[in-house]
């Protein structure tokens, strides 16, 4: 799997160009035709949060004890869960939206990934001003212990482009198993403590919640920024350690299974 990795890499590196053209044509392409071009970046989000916050105040949602102020935890929460999701949306998609270019052109597959997983950064980073001064307004005083916040997303970040690449494979070959993962994605989001606590008390729903691996890896990098500490530190090692070899095992499957794929995309 390591000289799987090192492939990868070397092929990526004489790519360069390309992946940043990709690049730049995603995001460039993404915008100009919207009227407010990037403030949906900032406007989605809180319109999301705008939900849970009146579901709450009509007492529909019992978040349990959050630590900080509800809107604050849940813009914060949603916004590391939509980190985790929409890799994989983008991720997922890469090969079927993309079919024609690896037809017309031949370069390695992984340039795709890289490409989505740039834009994919980008797109974050920018909405993660508004997470940070919501915070700052709502009191929440930031540590040492911050600066690590964005190292602790990397094993969502694997985890994400590893069930993307499998399902990227399965939507060539196999489509309606993939609107099952997509729809089951969705409801997984309700299973993971992101607008609820992670101590809910609701029968079956806590223990899955414990049995949850998200729930550690989104739990500990939300925990960095709002003052909570290392939020289970050991749970969350082992989530990374099996994120990363279920990564190294899907880059193993993305690039034994390229000529199936490309004879898929030709017949279709």
């Amino acid at each position: 799997m390591v000289k799987t990795v090192a492939n990868v890499w070397a092929g990526l590196k004489g790519y360069r160009y390309l992946v940043w053209q990709l690049v730049r044509a995603n995001i460039v392409g993404g915008y100009k035709k919207s009227f407010i071009g990037l403030a949906w970046m900032f406007i989605l989000p809180i319109l999301a949060v705008l939900v849970w916050i009146v579901l709450n105040g009509a007492g529909v949602v019992d978040p349990g004890d959050t630590g900080i102020p509800y809107p604050a935890y849940v813009l914060l929460s949603t916004s590391i869960w939509g980190f985790f999701l929409e890799i994989y949306k983008s991720s997922s998609n890469a090969l079927s939206n993309e079919g024609k270019l690896l037809i017309m052109k031949d370069f390695p597959r992984e340039v795709l990934l890289a490409e989505k997983t740039l834009v994919h950064l980008i797109n974050f980073s920018i909405p993660m001003v508004l997470n940070i001064c919501v915070l700052l307004l709502f009191g929440v005083r930031f540590g040492w212990a911050s600066l690590l916040f964005p190292l602790s997303l990397l094993p969502l970040l694997l985890l994400g482009l590893g069930i993307g690449m499998i399902v990227s494979v399965l939507r060539v070959v196999a489509v309606d198993i993939c609107t099952m993962i997509d729809e089951g994605m969705k409801l997984l989001m309700f299973l993971t403590p992101i607008v609820y606590a992670p101590k809910i008390q609701a029968g079956w729903l806590s223990a899955f919640v414990q049995w949850n691996p998200l729930t550690y890896l989104i739990g500990f990098s939300r925990g960095l920024l709002t003052g909570d500490g290392f939020y289970h530190p050991l749970a969350y090692l082992l989530c990374s350690l099996g994120t990363a070899l279920f990564f190294l095992a899907a880059l193993a499957f993305f690039r034994a299974t390229g000529k199936r794929v490309l004879e898929r995309l030709v017949n279709t």
